[in-house]
C-alpha cells in the first residue's frame, strides 16, 4: 500500500465524492474508481458505498480514515525533518530575548548552532521590553511572560518556576519564615509589576501583598539587593540557580511553592508556513534545555 493511496482515500472520505477526489489527484473517473477498488482489495474491506446520488463511508472506511490521518501526519513530519536536516540554511535569523535569559541561556549556545548551520547569520536583540515581533521584523522572540491572546504562533521551550529566596546573612540575622504569614515580619523586596506573591499550600492558595524595600521594575536590582542581604525576594530559578548551587542564596518556604511561575516560549509570526530556520533554532534550544533543564538540578 502506498502513501498516495491513503492520501487519495482520505480525500475521498473528506469530499464524499470519488470523481472530485480523483480530479485533485489528476485521475480520470475510471482511474479513480480503479484506485479505490485496488485499495479495498488490499485492505480486505469495503470502504465506501456508492449509489448514483451519493457516496457513504463505511465503518471500515471511517476506521481507516482516522488512523490514516495520524499516519500521514507522522510521515509528513518525518519527511519534513529529514529535508530540513539536509538543507543548506542561508540568510539571517533575527531573535529577540529578555536581557538575562538571552545572555545566560541563549548566547552560550549560539557558537554551536552557527557551526551546525554556517550559512546562517544571527542578529540578537536583548531587551526587557515586549517587542512587536511582526512590526520590528523579528523571526522569533523568546518570552517568559504569560502569553496574551494574539495571532502569533508559539512553541513552549521549557518551564521556569519562581522561588522565594534570601541570603544566608539575612537568614542568620532575621531567622527563617515558616509560613507565608510570617513574611509580615520580614523585609520583602518586590517589583511593581508583581504587587502580590501567590503561594500554594496544603489548604489552598495564599497571597502576600509585598511591602517593598526597593520598588523597582527591574529584576536586576532585586537580585542585587537580596544578594546584599537586604531582604527576601522572588526570583526565577533560571536567574538564581547558580546562586542557590553555590550557597549565595537560600530557598525559603519550599513547601509553599510560588504560583505565579511561568514557562519559556518561542513566539513567531503567524501563517500556515513556518520558516525552517525558525523551527531548527527552536528545536536546537529545546534539545539544550531538555525535559528537565539544568537549572532544576538539585542544589
Amino acid at each position: 500500500m502506498r502513501l498516495e493511496d491513503l492520501r487519495f482515500f482520505v480525500r475521498v472520505a473528506e469530499l464524499k465524492n470519488l470523481s472530485a477526489a480523483g480530479r485533485d489527484f489528476g485521475l480520470s473517473p475510471s482511474a479513480a474508481s480503479a484506485r479505490l477498488v485496488t485499495l479495498e482489495r488490499t485492505i480486505g474491506s469495503q470502504l465506501v458505498i456508492r449509489t448514483t446520488r451519493q457516496l457513504m463511508v463505511t465503518t471500515a472506511g471511517k476506521t481507516l480514515t482516522k488512523h490514516a490521518l495520524v499516519a500521514l501526519y507522522e510521515m509528513d513530519t518525518a519527511l519534513s525533518l529529514l529535508r530540513e536536516s539536509k538543507a543548506d540554511f542561508k540568510g539571517e535569523l533575527k531573535i529577540s530575548s529578555s536581557m538575562f535569559f538571552g545572555r545566560k541561556h541563549v548566547l552560550p549556545y549560539l557558537g554551536e548552532f552557527m557551526k551546525l548551520h554556517p550559512g546562517l547569520t544571527i542578529e540578537l536583540s536583548f531587551s526587557d521590553r515586549l517587542v512587536d515581533v511582526i512590526a520590528e521584523g523579528f523571526d522569533l522572540a523568546i518570552r517568559s511572560a504569560e502569553l496574551k491572546d494574539s495571532s502569533l504562533k508559539a512553541r513552549k521551550l521549557t518551564n521556569h518556576r519562581r522561588v522565594l529566596c534570601a541570603s544566608p546573612d539575612y537568614i542568620k540575622k532575621n531567622g527563617v519564615p515558616r509560613h507565608p504569614d510570617d513574611l509580615r515580619q520580614h523585609e520583602c523586596i518586590g517589583v511593581t509589576s508583581i504587587p502580590k506573591w501567590r503561594f500554594g499550600g496544603p489548604r489552598g492558595e495564599l497571597s502576600h501583598t509585598v511591602p517593598t524595600v526597593i520598588k523597582e521594575d527591574s529584576g536586576v536590582y532585586a537580585h542585587e539587593a537580596v544578594l546584599n542581604g537586604l531582604g527576601i525576594t522572588v526570583k526565577s530559578i533560571t536567574y538564581i540557580w547558580e546562586d542557590l548551587r553555590d550557597g549565595r542564596l537560600v530557598e525559603i518556604l519550599p513547601d509553599f511553592p510560588i504560583l505565579n511561575g511561568g514557562e519559556i516560549w518561542a513566539v513567531y509570526p503567524p501563517g500556515n508556513f513556518t520558516d525552517p530556520k525558525v523551527s531548527i533554532f527552536i528545536d536546537f534550544l529545546k534539545s539544550k534545555y531538555g525535559s528537565s533543564p539544568y537549572w532544576e538540578a538539585p542544589y
